[in-house]
């Protein structure tokens, strides 16, 4: 199953990086800040309205621009995605209901879960990357008002750091998430999301003791 907004960030980043291939140009190191940036501005619903979307904003320009994309998602809209059953809707609703032991519905806590898992798969890699995590998340505290709002010091190093970890998370979460003991009971038919409970360093160490390839932070 699909891995929710994740995955469909990852499907932009795809599409963006074959329009550059195929306009002979190399696609920017940013491109997966690019790719975040587009979806949280379209809010694609699915990774097939993406490769649609693009296809057809291809036919406009050769890099689509969000503007064109956001013109192409709105008459895709318009033509198809309206008509989609209230089946499929219901059915949305219920796999966010039956999962909800596993995924909080706060948007707050699924980040922090998140970043749990990051932290967790670093201390599982070993090496420096704990330290590099902790030196690109360092954390300031203001006021605002009477509440207390904590920032990352350097949001970029934290945005550049997290980025290739949590592409590698979608693919670790694809492949073990439903096999660990927290996945106990998890719906058979409901999406994965890098929001759920993270796996542990133990867990962690499992699966990296499975695969070859270990991407660092920046």
């Amino acid at each position: 199953m699909g891995i929710d907004n994740e995955e469909i960030i990852s499907f932009v980043k795809n599409e963006l990086a074959l329009s550059y291939e195929a306009s002979g140009r190399k696609s920017p190191e940013a491109i997966s800040v690019i790719a975040a940036s587009l979806q949280e501005a379209i809010g694609f619903s699915c990774c097939n309205d993406v490769h649609e979307v693009f296809r057809r904003a291809r036919n406009i320009e050769a890099i689509p621009t969000q503007k064109t994309l956001n013109e192409c998602y709105r008459n895709y809209s318009e033509e198809v995605l309206k008509y989609r059953t209230a089946n499929a809707e219901t059915k949305m609703l219920e796999n966010k209901s039956s999962r909800s032991a596993w995924l909080p519905d706060s948007d707050m806590k699924k980040r922090i879960n998140l970043h749990e898992a990051i932290k967790n798969y670093c201390n599982a890699v070993g090496g420096d990357l704990y330290f590099q995590y902790c030196r690109s998340h360092i954390r300031t505290e203001k006021k605002a008002g009477d509440n207390r709002v904590i920032e990352w010091q350097n949001p970029d190093a934290a945005f550049a750091f997290d980025g290739p970890i949590k592409e590698y998370l979608v693919y670790l979460y694809r492949k073990y998430w439903r096999l660990l003991p927290i996945a106990n009971g998890y719906p058979k038919e409901a999406p994965l999301n890098l929001g759920l409970i993270p796996p542990s360093v133990p867990n962690f160490k499992v699966m990296l003791a499975r695969e070859e390839r270990i991407p660092n932070g920046q």
